[in-house]
């Protein structure tokens, strides 16, 4: 069991979604903050009893990029 949470937590924090960072213009060279800004948001409006690494976290990072003008490829 212990495993299975260590595994959830890590996976968390490896996900990256697929930017065209082309298509995003002006934007592209804010990703990488903007990526690390979304994934603390995401964090901090987590409740307690959330699991890290759930389907909603790519979900939520993909709408937090999209919302600050990048070109998301990849799906939750």
């Amino acid at each position: 069991m212990r495993y299975v949470v260590i595994a959830l937590l890590l996976s968390a924090c490896s996900y990256k979604p697929v930017v065209d960072l082309r298509a995003s213009g002006g934007k592209a060279e804010f990703y990488q903050r903007d990526l690390n800004e979304c994934r603390q948001i995401i964090k901090d409006s987590r409740n307690w009893f959330v699991i890290p690494g759930e389907p909603i976290d790519r979900a939520m990072v993909n709408k937090c990029l999209i919302g600050r003008g990048h070109s998301v490829l990849s799906h939750s």
